[in-house]
């Protein structure tokens, strides 16, 4: 009795798969019909209408011939049903591997998971280790569940409630923990490609005084971040949300800003040489005292930004709006000195010296290509509208009639340095 419900199943388990292969189905059929005309024709005098159809009538033995034509069309039919279930079987077995290596891979994520919520530092960086090695593993097995995005999600996670923490802000006021500065450089900073197109939040993190030279971070989103003092030379951040960072005091130089949103931004006493700003969105920052020398502005929207005191030797801004931009004290002479209060209190009542700095024309036609090369289509067309006009004319060190020039007083610059000063009281 159990035989024969064992035979029972696998004959429902073969008939449920013939039904849901119409090959197997087909290659079924024609095998039954190919035996069914082989043993009509060997055990019957078989009309003439069978040989005209297996085009054997003509021959000196057509039934011996169509019986050999029958067996061959049998045996390729049973040859490809044998790789169909070849490929099927194997097509299981892989299932069956990725199954258990999915498995393994929870497993291991789970567990990296747990790691991270420890109370050792050394544990929790250990925990961030295994996900980086687990994120790049899916990408060199080159299997179906890529766990870059999510890996970083839960790395940016984690930094975002580390750094959130009262504790931590006020043990960690100027320089990030080893823990947090070690995650950092592993995602951001060290050569390789396991988080390459991935989406980075690190939105409201306290990294003051972090080194992220030369960091990727295209497209991230580090809107209301710290970032006081921080160096970020060379620091990739195209097309990266930026509204309210704080990096008063931060290294930029030859950072790659374009297209980057810095609305609101605190740029205080910033360094900002060779920096690639074209079509950054400054509305409203605060760059009281930034050096800006040789930094490329064109394109950008300036509207209302603090740029007393600056320095703009050299800065291109073909292009840009500084509608309400304040100017006053603005030089193209550098001074550098070594603190924000001495540079901007060594400027109060002097006029704006803008000859360095080039608002129209002084654009060749190679420049704009080479510039617009790094953005989207959609960005890259709105620039060239505001930047061809300025090719083939002479430079102009001119403002636009709508920004503010000229000079500001002792009480401006003390109010600026007491924010500065307030918002750094120990980077």
């Amino acid at each position: 009795m159990n035989l024969l419900s064992k035979l029972r199943r696998k004959l429902r388990r073969l008939a449920q798969k013939i039904k849901d292969n119409p090959l197997l189905s087909f290659l079924i059929g024609l095998l039954g019909a190919l035996l069914a005309i082989f043993v009509v024709v060997m055990l019957t005098d078989c009309p003439k209408w069978i040989f005209n159809l297996l085009g054997v009538a003509g021959k000196d033995n057509p039934k011996y011939e169509a019986l050999k034509f029958l067996g061959i069309g049998m045996g390729g039919v049973l040859v490809v049903l044998q790789a169909l279930m070849s490929h099927r079987r194997a097509k299981a077995m892989e299932d069956a591997v990725e199954k258990t290596e999915q498995g393994q891979r929870q497993d291991r994520l789970k567990n990296a998971i747990e790691h991270l919520g420890h109370k050792s530092d050394s544990v929790r960086l250990g925990g961030a280790y295994e996900l980086f090695h687990l994120a790049k593993d899916t990408l060199l097995e080159d299997t179906k569940e890529k766990l870059s995005q999510t890996v970083l999600d839960i790395l940016c996670a984690h930094i975002r409630q580390t750094t959130g923490k009262t504790k931590y802000r006020e043990t960690h006021k100027s320089k990030p923990s080893e823990e947090i500065q070690n995650l950092l450089r592993l995602l951001f900073v060290q050569k390789h490609e396991v988080f390459k197109g991935c989406h980075v939040n690190l939105q409201e993190s306290w990294l003051n005084g972090v080194n992220l030279e030369e960091a990727r971070l295209e497209k991230a989103i580090l809107t209301e971040a710290h970032l006081q003092e921080a160096d970020l030379v060379g620091a990739d951040l195209q097309m990266a949300t930026l509204i309210k960072v704080n990096m008063r005091g931060a290294t930029l130089s030859a950072a790659q800003l374009q297209g980057a949103l810095l609305r609101e931004a605190c740029l205080q006493g910033t360094w900002l040489s060779y920096v690639r700003l074209q079509g950054a969105w400054l509305l409203g920052a605060q760059l009281q005292g930034a050096t800006l020398n040789t930094t490329n502005l064109q394109g950008a929207t300036l509207d209302g930004a603090q740029l007393q005191g600056a320095f703009l030797s050299e800065a291109r801004l073909q292009g840009a709006d500084l509608a309400r931009a304040d100017l006053r004290g603005a030089q193209s002479q550098i001074k550098i000195s070594p603190k924000f209060s001495q540079r901007m209190r060594e400027l109060i009542g002097q006029k704006s010296d803008l000859s360095g700095a080039i608002f129209e024309g002084g654009l060749s036609r190679e420049d704009l290509d080479s510039l617009l090369e790094s953005f989207p289509d959609k960005k890259a067309k709105e620039l060239r509208e505001k930047l061809e006009p300025h090719i083939g004319k002479p430079a102009s060190h001119q403002p636009p009639k709508n920004a503010i020039p000229g000079a500001y007083k002792e009480e401006d610059a003390e109010k600026w340095i007491a924010e500065y000063e307030g918002a750094m009281p120990e980077v």
